[in-house]
Parts: structure tokens; C-alpha cells; sequence
């Protein structure tokens, strides 16, 4: 048994270290968003075949930080400004939704989760930590959407949050001294007021209102989101 197992530990082993190395890349800028990761080139540089560097692609790409396209090779997460304007949408329309169904349905176990993962986010907020507070934020979208029990909505948003989150990590961690940790928590406790306390009328005019801040504060920061493709 241990014959059979020693190497698929060794393997799993190395797809990490090769999955670390180049998210530490992606995030301080060595791949730049948008650039081509060349198999071979990248491989070969780090010494690994190219089995376990394409299981580490396929690990960042369910982080949202490369994108794997059929015929193309994998890219570095690059999002434009259109493509945040319509993520924005949809997560606006369906979050708003999911609100109102947890809001009708009300109970102290679903209360108690919101407010836990509005507990995770403050205190990744605190310890101002960008990778730490992005997690904490994705975990408590996610767990709106599950509360809302509408498992193809929950499918849904997490393919796009999870590539506009991985995009966001890039994009926010080299500078994490600007970042509006407290404003951020003030929105999403807001959020959690309101799914809690608040008519289904005053949960739509907020969650506009919270999701159009959002978006504001990314284009703000994501300055260079309006350059075309072809730039």
C-alpha cells in the first residue's frame, strides 16, 4: 500500500509548490494580468514537468487568478472595465435575490451565520491583511448565497465572483496601504442589518446602493480598467 501511495503524496506535493510559486509571482507582478503563462518556458525554469505545473494552472484557476482558455493556454486574470460593469450586474440583481429569500425565511440559525461571517471579515479587516480580507469576503457573499437555498444561483455567482476576487487579490495587493478595510465591513454590516431587519423594499434600494458603492471604489482603485483589449 505505502508503494502506492508515497507517490501521489510526492506529486500533490509538487503541484503546491509549483501552484505558491507562481501565485507569489501573479501577485507581485512577475505575471502581469492579462500576460500568457508559456508552459514550457515557466516549466522548464522552475525545473518540473509539465503534469504537475498544468495541475497548479488549474489550482490558480479556481482561485480566479489565471484563466484557462481551450486552444489558448492559460493567461493571468485580466478583467476590463465592461467585464466588472456586467459582474457587477448580475451579482447585484442575484444578491439582491438572495437577500430577499433569506428574508423571508428567517431564522436564528441563518442570523447567526451571517453575523459569524461578518466576525471573519472584521477581523481580517483588522489585521489588514488583503489576501486574508479577500477570503473573508468571498466566504460571506458565498454564504449569502447558500442561505438563499437556490443552489443554481449559488453556482452561478461563484464563477464570476470567483474570477472577479482573484482579479481584485491581484490588482489590490501591492497596495494594500490604501485600501478602505473599514469602509468595506461598514458596507457589508449594513448588508447584514438589512437581510435581518430591514422590508424586502428597504433590502433592494440597499443592496443597490451597497453594490453600487462597490463598484465605484473598484473602478476607482482599478484605474487602468478602462484601457481596451487590444492596449
Amino acid at each position: 500500500m505505502s508503494e502506492v501511495i508515497q507517490p501521489l503524496i510526492r506529486k500533490e506535493v509538487l503541484r503546491d509548490k509549483i501552484f505558491g510559486v507562481l501565485r507569489e509571482w501573479i501577485l507581485n507582478g512577475t505575471l502581469k494580468p492579462g500576460e500568457r503563462i508559456v508552459e514550457s518556458t515557466l516549466a522548464a525554469r522552475l525545473k518540473v514537468s509539465r503534469a504537475p505545473f498544468r495541475e497548479a494552472l488549474w489550482l490558480l484557476a479556481h482561485q480566479g487568478l489565471v484563466r484557462i482558455r481551450a486552444h489558448h493556454g492559460a493567461f493571468v486574470t485580466r478583467l476590463y472595465d465592461q467585464d466588472i460593469r456586467e459582474i457587477f450586474e448580475i451579482r447585484e440583481t442575484l444578491e439582491t435575490r438572495a437577500a430577499l429569500k433569506i428574508q423571508s425565511s428567517r431564522t436564528p440559525e441563518k442570523g447567526n451565520r451571517l453575523k459569524a461571517a461578518l466576525r471573519d471579515l472584521e477581523a481580517a479587516a483588522q489585521s489588514k491583511d488583503i489576501p486574508r480580507f479577500s477570503a473573508a469576503d468571498l466566504a460571506f457573499h458565498k454564504t449569502l448565497w447558500e442561505l438563499s437555498g437556490n443552489r443554481h444561483l449559488e453556482e452561478v455567482l461563484g464563477d464570476l465572483s470567483t474570477l472577479f476576487f482573484g482579479y481584485e487579490l491581484i490588482r489590490d495587493v501591492p497596495h494594500s496601504k490604501a485600501f478602505r478595510f473599514e469602509a468595506m465591513v461598514d458596507e457589508h454590516r449594513e448588508m447584514v442589518r438589512l437581510i435581518l431587519e430591514g422590508t424586502p423594499r428597504e433590502i433592494e434600494a440597499g443592496f443597490r446602493r451597497a453594490f453600487t458603492g462597490f463598484l465605484d471604489y473598484v473602478l476607482e482603485r482599478f484605474g487602468d480598467a478602462r484601457a481596451s483589449a487590444e492596449a
